[in-house]
C-alpha cells in the first residue's frame, strides 16, 4: 500500500512539473480521449510575461478562453486548471514542445 501511495504521489508531481515546464517554455498541452483531441496553449503576443491569452482548440476551431494584461501567472493557472478539468472527463493530457505542434496538427487531419 505504501509503495502504491508513493507511486501516485510521484506521478502527480511529475504531471505538475510537466505542466509548469510547458507553461514556462511556451509549450502546449495536448489532451486526448479516444479520437477526440484538445489543445490548450498559453500565448504571449508581445513576447513578455504579459499580456497573455489561453487558446483552446477543439475540432479544428480555436477560441481564446482567457486573457490577462495585469496579472502575471493568470493564464498559466487557467490553462492548468482547464487541463485538470479535461483530465476529470477522462482525457490524457501531455505537454508538447513548440516544435512538435506542427507535427501534432498533421496527425489530426
Amino acid at each position: 500500500m505504501k509503495q502504491v501511495l508513493v507511486s501516485i504521489v510521484g506521478s502527480v508531481l511529475l504531471l505538475s512539473s510537466q505542466q509548469l515546464l510547458a507553461q514556462e517554455q511556451g509549450q502546449s498541452m495536448h489532451c486526448q480521449l479516444g479520437e477526440a483531441v484538445r489543445v490548450i496553449e498559453v500565448n504571449y503576443p508581445e513576447g513578455g510575461e504579459l499580456p497573455c491569452e489561453v487558446q483552446y482548440t477543439k475540432e479544428g476551431t480555436t477560441a481564446v478562453l482567457w486573457q490577462a494584461s495585469n496579472e502575471a501567472g493568470y493564464c498559466q493557472q487557467q490553462a492548468a486548471s482547464f487541463a485538470d478539468k479535461l483530465r476529470g472527463y477522462g482525457f490524457e493530457c501531455v505537454a508538447m514542445a513548440a516544435a512538435n505542434k506542427a507535427e501534432a496538427g498533421d496527425d489530426s487531419q
